[in-house]
């Protein structure tokens, strides 16, 4: 096992668009409170001004959030399913390679939220003792067959079991 050599398999491109409507998602409440705090300071008799910039700085954020981020996250994120084990490996400014061994995998499952359905990807996760773990964003189909390699690697039956 060579713990040296990173996993070469890239996402689909299609992730980034999941990321950024869950992003988009996430950040639509903080958006309308900025929006309500500008339009309530001239009615508390406040300056506009602190609204202002709260709503700049949020928006700034949010396309951050939006653009970069996803496109970033996209070209760090690799995986490999190797005989023995696999290969993780993310990070925007520290760089992460987890190696899960095949022998310690005790459940494997593919899942999918609304917004990985309406552009055809799954997740693969992966389950140890010592937590869970994901490779996102797979075309379906390769996410099922992908989950099913992986429990014959890791002689995972399927009800569970080892």
């Amino acid at each position: 096992m060579n713990t040296e050599q990173a996993p070469t398999n890239r996402l689909d491109s299609r992730v980034k668009t999941a990321w950024r409507l869950q992003s988009g998602l996430g950040w639509a409440p903080i958006v309308i409170a900025a929006l309500v705090f500008l339009g309530l300071a001239p009615v508390i008799g406040m300056s506009a001004w602190p609204g202002v910039i709260t709503l700049a700085v949020v928006v700034s954020l949010l396309v951050l959030a939006v653009t970069i981020v996803p496109e970033i996250r996209y070209r760090r994120w690799r995986w490999e399913v190797r005989d023995e084990e696999i290969r993780l490996q993310t990070g925007l400014i520290v760089r992460e390679l987890t190696v899960i061994p095949m022998v310690r995998v005790q459940h494997v499952d593919t899942a999918q939220g609304p917004i990985m359905r309406a552009l055809d990807l799954s997740d693969v996760h992966i389950f140890t003792a010592a937590g869970k773990h994901a490779i996102p964003a797979l075309k379906e189909a390769d996410a099922a067959s992908l989950r099913d390699r992986i429990a014959v690697l890791a002689r995972v039956t399927d009800d569970g079991g080892l």
